[in-house]
């Protein structure tokens, strides 16, 4: 019998093993349809998410809550955390058979964001009632493009994904998601494009989903980079994190340098 603990290369073979599967010209044109938006369900294998359940146990100590008031509610445990002690989770960000079938579906150049960017791959954890997100767009502080990957994990809860298609496209309607995202589904989408929000948390629920980003060349300049930081410490991973590389927490392990 298999177990859940699985080397490198048995997660990267189960991945391409899914991404050859997929159909990419026909996720391509419903990718271009949606304006740059598209779900694929399921397409994580189980063997892999049953390895995350392992990890979140760990991460769980390691999750920052904010409250910004209208705004946000919410806990989140950076990529630093992730890469010290969550293999299979850093494992999927750095797939390249996952960034290869992203740049079949995008038709751009998708590589991952630079070391430095805490957000590269993080995971959010929807723990207390009236837990949330409102509505954004995941704007890009790089020179160039950045995609928002969203993959579905644990979800006992009637939160939802909200979505806003085409709200920057000229002469088109603007259509109305809400989705529940599956556990292993693929939401992928263009940063700048796609307006979204998550529905509050409901008593006794829980949801965790990661949340992976790209881009096509990680160009910042110095004040964005400052802009971008001030952010993610102020509403997601705090400023110890984001500033310090999360000297002073107890892992067990030393901080990897940014």
């Amino acid at each position: 019998m298999e177990t859940a603990t699985q080397t490198p290369l048995d997660l990267e073979r189960r991945i391409a093993d899914a991404a050859a599967g997929a159909d990419e010209e026909a996720l391509r044109q419903t990718y271009i349809d949606q304006d740059e938006f598209l779900v694929l369900d399921r397409f994580l294998p189980e063997e892999i998410l049953q390895q995350w359940d392992e990890e979140l146990e760990v991460l769980k100590p390691h999750i920052h809550r904010s409250y910004i008031p209208k705004h946000k509610k919410g806990g989140s445990v950076s990529y630093q955390p992730i890469a010290e002690m969550a293999p299979a989770l850093h494992g999927v960000y750095h797939s390249p058979a996952l960034q290869g079938l992203l740049k079949a579906v995008t038709g751009s150049d998708v590589n991952e964001c630079p070391a430095s960017d805490l957000h590269r791959c993080a995971l959010y954890a929807y723990t207390e009632e009236g837990d949330h997100i409102g509505w954004h767009y995941d704007t890009s502080y790089y020179k160039d493009k950045r995609w928002t990957l969203l993959v579905g994990f644990q979800d006992a809860s009637t939160s939802k994904l909200l979505c806003r298609l085409h709200t920057r496209q000229e002469g088109h309607a603007v259509e109305e998601l809400a989705l529940r995202v599956g556990r292993g589904t693929l939401v992928l989408f263009s940063g700048d494009k796609v307006y979204h929000a998550v529905s509050p948390l409901g008593a006794g629920e829980h949801r965790y989903i990661v949340t992976m980003q790209y881009v096509t060349t990680g160009r910042m300049n110095p004040f964005m980079r400052f802009v971008s930081n001030m952010k993610d410490s102020i509403a997601y991973f705090g400023l110890r994190q984001v500033f310090l590389g999360g000297r002073g927490r107890k892992t067990g392990r030393p901080a990897l340098s940014p």
